[in-house]
């Protein structure tokens, strides 16, 4: 999605980048943030949730402070499905008595189809879905057209080289509070990021991987440019997703600080640009917070 690709998400469901990634051409330079008190230090990364393999994404910064992490912090702890994850998508992502051929136009229907029938999608069950699930499937069929995995997300990277290390890993939300936080979302919210997501759909296939590239290297500028655009056009959707959220992330990470210790955080990219993103809360409640 040329307006939502910055999200950050469940690892399943997430709609951040959907384009082949060129290799890069020099070493990865991610930007990494770091706030200390006088007895622990917490860095913080952006990860992506789904990432195409072979994308060499992790710098000698982040690899060291991963090494001296006495914890990491994602924002969900376990990143497999719950075993209710069919129920909870029949009640929460479902609704056929509501299809979304009552809810959009004649035109958005037929765009609609169109995504569809190039992955071979049936429009029947689609009809079915709820709008915020409808638009997290259309970005999941971007980034399997792509070879994008949530097994490869930097999240998941980070777990895995976590648990190699035995570094404990905690998360700040669940994976059912995302789900009821997405169900949650009034129906015109729904629909203003489904309607967008299908008008945007070429777009957004065409210009995502310079993103991410840029972020690799280190360039946070399209990426922040994007995420001010989420905030004017969707404003609703803008303050569930990020605003409310980034106050929890930066709760949680107040109280880490009231700990002892070196702590890795590793949420979604997004959450740390834009007018109301990790670094910018932390500092308004008085916090150093150097970039890297």
């Amino acid at each position: 999605m040329a307006r939502l690709r910055s999200t950050g998400w469940i690892a399943a469901l997430f709609a951040c980048s959907a384009a082949v990634v060129p290799a890069m051409a020099q070493s990865p330079e991610p930007p990494i943030w770091v706030v200390s008190d006088e007895d622990s230090t917490v860095y913080m990364v952006g990860t992506v949730h789904v990432m195409r393999e072979g994308i060499e994404w992790q710098s000698t910064a982040v690899a060291d402070a991963l090494a001296k992490a006495d914890e990491v912090w994602l924002e969900i702890p376990d990143l497999t499905p719950p075993d209710n994850l069919g129920g909870m998508i029949m009640r929460l992502g479902m609704a056929p008595d509501r299809p979304l051929s009552s809810l959009l136009d004649s035109d958005e229907m037929a765009d609609l189809e169109a995504i569809l029938e190039e992955h071979n999608v049936p429009l029947d069950g689609f009809d079915s879905m709820r709008p915020w699930f409808a638009y997290l499937q259309i970005t999941g069929l971007m980034l399997m057209e792509a070879g994008f995995d949530p097994e490869d997300g930097i999240d998941a990277q980070i777990k895995a080289q976590a648990d190699e290390l035995a570094v404990p890993v905690r998360g700040f939300e669940t994976f059912e509070e995302q789900f009821d936080m997405l169900s949650g979302m009034d129906e015109d919210v729904q629909l203003d990021v489904l309607r967008q997501t299908i008008a945007e759909y070429e777009e957004a296939k065409a210009d995502l991987s310079v993103q991410l590239e840029s972020w690799i290297d280190g360039d946070l500028e399209l990426l922040e440019a994007e995420t001010l655009e989420i905030a004017r056009d969707l404003e609703a959707f803008y303050e569930i997703l990020f605003v409310e959220r980034n106050i929890g992330f930066v709760n949680g990470i107040e109280a880490i600080l009231e700990g002892e210790g070196t702590t890795l955080v590793a949420v979604g990219l997004g959450h740390y640009v834009g007018p109301d993103s990790i670094p910018t809360l932390l500092e308004e409640r008085g916090y150093t917070v150097e970039r890297r």
